[in-house]
Order: structure tokens, then sequence, then C-alpha cells
């Protein structure tokens, strides 16, 4: 029995009509599932397309995003060696400001320790003609007084003299302003001195070279 319109039921066909009627029939749901299927496969690959897209879209985005990652280190390394670079020329410039500015001091503490070493020049050559004059004894120590606190301040200060009579004349530590005839035992040897040398206590680095004079062959005379 087949059913005609919906409700109507026929079955006065012959079996080879009922066949073709069944197979009619299948064809007709089939095509109705072939097309079916067929929208459903443009609507999965519309979907498959619309995702690609998307995919591509994200991979792009992605990729664009390295970049700027990339970028941004490059700028971040950049930054951090320029950083680096400052915090070092400031350190430099800080110990650079700091030697300069102790050299500096140095200098100027050198500079007033020889004047001092002047009067100190001058009380030497005061009580030397005191020697020789037999000044009153009481102006006479006033005078060794006074050369020693004048040695001791310079010596608070780093400063000390060195020995040089009797010396070989050393042209790192003498300036000889003459020569004299001597026995041959002080030849090339101070002996006298017109200005005392001065050393660093620390370093013994000459400061002032003493003025001498230097002993020399009688047979030069």
């Amino acid at each position: 029995m087949i059913l005609l319109n919906g409700s109507q039921m026929y079955d006065g066909w012959g079996p080879r009509s009922r066949k073709t009627a069944r197979n009619a029939l299948r064809n007709v749901r089939a095509s109705k599932l072939q097309r079916r299927l067929n929208a459903r496969c443009n609507e999965l690959q519309s979907e498959l397309d619309d995702a690609r897209t998307e995919l591509l879209q994200i991979k792009s985005e992605r990729d664009e995003i390295r970049q700027t990652i990339v970028e941004n280190e490059l700028q971040l390394r950049h930054v951090r060696s320029e950083l680096q670079r400052a915090h070092s020329d400031a350190q430099r410039s800080k110990r650079s400001a700091a030697q300069n500015e102790k050299q500096a001091a140095e200098k100027a503490k050198l500079e007033v320790a020889k004047r001092i070493m002047t009067v100190a020049d001058d009380f030497s050559s005061a009580i030397e003609v005191a020697e020789d004059q037999n000044m009153d004894p009481q102006w006479f120590n006033g005078f060794k007084a006074m050369a020693e606190k004048i040695d001791n301040c310079l010596a608070a200060e780093g400063y000390r003299r060195f020995e040089s009579l009797g010396e070989d004349m050393d042209p790192a530590k003498h300036e000889a302003l003459a020569t004299m005839p001597t026995p041959d035992e002080d030849v090339g040897k101070v002996i006298q001195v017109i200005e005392a040398g001065y050393e660093d206590a620390k370093t013994a680095n000459v400061v002032r070279v003493a003025k001498v004079l230097v002993g020399r062959s009688s047979d030069n005379a």
C-alpha cells in the first residue's frame, strides 16, 4: 500500500509499479537528504572559511604582537644600556670630581706649607746669626722655641725636613747654588745647607728641594 497525497492509500498497482514507486520515493527522499547535506556542507564550508580567515587574522595579530615585543625588548635593552652608561659616567664624574677636589686641597695645603717653610727658613737663619753674635739667651731660646713650633706645625700637616748636610749631591733632592773647594772626602757632597729641604712624611716624596753648596776638588779651584 502506498500513501498518496498524504492521505489517500492506493494499493491497486502491480508489483512492478509498486517497486517503481518505492524507488521514486527513495529517490525523492535521497534528493531531499542530499540537498540538506549539501546545504549543511555549504554551511560547514562557510564556517570553516570564516574560521580560517579568523585564524589568519589571529596569526597576523600574533605576529604583530611578537614584533612589538621584540621591538620593545630591543628598546628596553637600549634604555638599560643608556642608563648603565649614564650611571658609569656619573660615577666616573663623581670620582673625578672627588679626585680633583682632593688634588686641589692637597695643592692648596702644600702652597700654605711652603709659605710656612719660608718662615721656618727665616727662623733658622736668625738662630744661626744669634749663635754667631752671642745673642741674649732669652732671645735665642725664644727663636728656637718658635722654630720648633713651626716644625711641629709642618709635621702635623705631614711634612718634615730631610737631612742634607754631608749627603751626596742628589739632583732629585738638592739644588746646588754653588760649589766650593773641599778635601777629597767631601767632593760631591753637601757641605752647607742654605735652605732646608722638605718631604712628605707618608710617601717620602720631595715637596721642596734643599738649596745647598757642594764640595769640589781643590784642584779645580
